[in-house]
């Protein structure tokens, strides 16, 4: 009979149990400099996007969950709010642009970021960034400048330069994005998409970024789908659908699936509608490109 080898067995449990030990060890000392962490860089973020807009934006969030072994964060029920107080003060400067943006997204994901890098080393590398479920407003206003008080802005790296070396992040993506373009000075809406991805390929800020032409405004690629499309003309004649839109940057392209002009009115109708003849449209199109 084989004799049993129970050395070897021993062997295997003292390293399953070292292991073990030691997963356990990291897990609390993670957890722990999470805890010291929230606060650092929850401070950073709000005092980034405020000092980073001239105090033009404010950001909120409910909460923010870090993982530093898996070098991810999480911020639930973010809003970005700009202020009106400091809006109207560039107005009256006539220095305020002519759009202002108000956020609202039930959570925002930071995928691998080393935060002792980007702490250290004034280096932001992620691997993406994704906003979950936006509501974006736009409000538009009519600012005129003079053309004496006009001065050319800074570059995205020259604003960031005195505190970071560079930022670079693979991917943003937006889900399921709602956008309206409002009237800023009724509310009234002008324009609104609903259900719109967009996805953003190789974001790099740095000393030499600014200088590749290959690059649109700091990307290799813009992209977006936009489904189920549906908006009626201000004459309320016509409805536009379209089941699909989508559109590449760097392909430079523009594709539309499944697109309808239906008229809203019958012949007879649509006819009376009008003092003088006008022709009546229902047009369908299984494509444009």
């Amino acid at each position: 009979m084989e004799e049993k080898k129970p050395g070897k067995y021993k062997i295997l449990k003292w390293i399953a149990g070292i292991l073990g030990a030691l997963i356990v060890i990291i897990g609390i000392v993670a957890i722990y400099l999470s805890a010291k962490w929230k606060p650092l860089l929850t401070e950073k973020i709000t005092e980034g996007v405020h000092n980073g807009s001239k105090g033009l934006y404010n950001i909120k969030f409910e909460d923010i969950h870090l993982n530093l072994i898996t070098g991810s964060a999480t911020l639930d029920r973010v809003s970005l709010i700009p202020d009106t107080g400091v809006y109207n003060s560039l107005r009256a400067k006539k220095m305020a642009p002519a759009n202002i943006f108000e956020l609202k997204l039930e959570r925002l994901n930071i995928n691998r970021v080393s935060i002792l890098t980007a702490y250290f080393k004034k280096q932001v590398e992620l691997n993406s960034i994704i906003l979950d479920h936006p509501s974006i407003n736009v409000l538009h206003f009519v600012v005129p400048k003079k053309p004496d008080t006009v001065k050319e802005d800074k570059t995205l790296y020259e604003q960031v330069s005195k505190t970071l070396k560079s930022i670079h992040v693979k991917a943003i993506k937006i889900v399921d994005a709602d956008l309206d373009y409002l009237n800023g000075e009724t509310g009234k809406a002008l324009n609104s998409v609903k259900h719109v991805d967009i996805n953003v390929s190789d974001f790099l800020v740095d000393s030499l970024s600014q200088y590749d032409t290959t690059r649109f405004y700091h990307t290799k690629d813009i992209s977006f789908v936009l489904k189920g499309y549906k908006s009626t003309g201000k004459d309320k004649m016509y409805t536009i659908k379209v089941d699909t839109v989508t559109g590449s940057v760097r392909e430079r392209n523009l594709r539309a699936v499944g697109v309808q002009v239906i008229p809203l009115h019958p012949d007879l109708e649509f006819s009376r509608m009008y003092k003088y003849g006008k022709d009546r449209y229902d047009l369908k199109f299984d494509q444009i490109k």
